[in-house]
């Protein structure tokens, strides 16, 4: 199943330290790139969650938010006298700024700017990232559902799309011989109005439209198109994680061939449907544009 690479998760688990709220959010891009946001105690984790991002996910910028709300302020003692220093620092700027401390100083600023980061022991960190792991899977869980939502709907719309263009080559196919047969009745009609009915004029005319049947071949073209459409439809329903590559590739292949039969078939009833066929190809690249 295709996943489109537009979704967005945002999950939230609260622990004896706080209420942790972590956002995901994906948007197209032709490679994997992350954007991850941590409060500066969690920085150490970036590294970790751009693994397990990287595991579930192919393509697409992804914007990663982890918010910690904190229900009570850290009361160690350790904790109280580096925020002590931080208000003597404070204090200290204050007068040589020529402001009162006392109205100057705003305590949850000190505390949120001037708190020393807090440094975890091994058990500590291994009981954080573990939490965080199972906090990044859920958020990943609610995002690949996302995904995948939004891929069905893709998928849908490529199918009926790769309909519609099997019925316009269908139409193609049944007038491709049309040309051929006008050119053929216009030169004997040239043959007839100046009474040129000699076997060699007869073999001439024959010959020229040999040649302009030769021209106006599109047997391959079609023959590739719909070869095309069958490689498509079998990738839209591939199990692999990320076909985005491979069907942008395969609608280039089908505009190529589209364009060279629409250059040979310069009939007045096939170029209508060859404009029609190009149209929804450039509708669909807009589509795959958008797939994992």
């Amino acid at each position: 199943m295709i996943k489109s690479m537009t979704a967005y998760s945002r999950c939230s688990k609260t622990t004896s330290d706080g209420r942790y709220t972590l956002e995901l959010h994906s948007v197209n891009r032709k490679i994997i790139d992350f954007a991850i946001y941590l409060p500066k105690d969690l920085l150490q984790f970036d590294v970790d969650l751009r693994k397990w991002l990287a595991q579930e996910l192919e393509r697409g910028q992804i914007t990663v938010r982890l918010l910690v709300q904190q229900d009570s302020i850290n009361s160690d003692s350790n904790y109280i006298l580096q925020l002590k220093k931080s208000k003597g620092k404070w204090e200290n700027i204050s007068h040589e700024l020529g402001y009162d401390p006392d109205k100057a100083i705003d305590f949850s600023f000190m505390v949120s700017h001037f708190s020393p980061p807090i440094c975890f022991n091994q058990a500590e960190e291994e009981k954080i990232k573990a939490f965080l792991f199972e906090l990044m899977q859920e958020g990943l869980k609610q995002l690949l559902k996302m995904k995948c939502e939004e891929g069905k709907a893709i998928e849908v719309d490529l199918q009926n799309r790769l309909k519609s263009i099997e019925e316009a080559l269908q139409k193609i196919h049944q007038k491709k011989e049309l040309p051929i047969e006008r050119y053929r009745k216009r030169i004997l009609r040239v043959l007839e109005t100046h009474q040129a009915n000699s076997p060699d004029l007869m073999e001439k005319a024959a010959r020229e439209v040999a040649i302009f049947a030769e021209k106006m071949d599109i047997a391959e073209e079609l023959m590739r198109l719909h070869t095309h459409i069958i490689h498509f439809r079998n990738y839209l329903v591939s199990s692999e994680k990320a076909v985005g590559k491979i069907l942008e590739f395969l609608i280039q292949e089908m505009q190529r061939e589209i364009n060279t039969l629409g250059s040979k078939a310069s009939d007045s009833e096939i170029i209508p449907l060859v404009i029609y066929i190009k149209s929804e190809l450039e509708k669909m690249k807009e589509q795959i544009q958008n797939i994992e």
